[in-house]
């Protein structure tokens, strides 16, 4: 999707694709847990292959994964992509 000019990559629950090598985006969002979805190794592997200009892990910390997934992550990417760990956010509570 395209946000205010910044083309933008939410992979969702997914592993590692060969066809990351060409996409084309500014911002991935990609799963870092290991379990359903991509370990953090294989997040790094994707955020190589996509080069965007920054890179957030997810899908970790709630079910499963924890914040060492997205820890190993960015220590990975380190001086190469930026990685935005984001904050967690409190549950939904009506």
């Amino acid at each position: 999707m395209t946000v205010r000019g910044q083309r933008i990559y939410l992979a969702g629950d997914t592993d590692y694709i060969p066809e990351m090598k060409t996409f084309k985006v500014d911002v991935a969002l990609l799963p870092v847990s290991g379990t359903y979805v991509m370990t953090a190794e294989d997040a790094v592997r994707a955020a190589l292959d996509i080069k965007p200009k920054t890179a957030i892990p997810m899908h970790y910390g709630s079910i499963v994964g924890s914040q060492s997934d997205a820890r190993r992550f960015a220590d990975a990417l380190k001086g190469t992509i930026e990685v935005v760990i984001l904050p967690r956010s409190r549950p939904f509570a009506p």
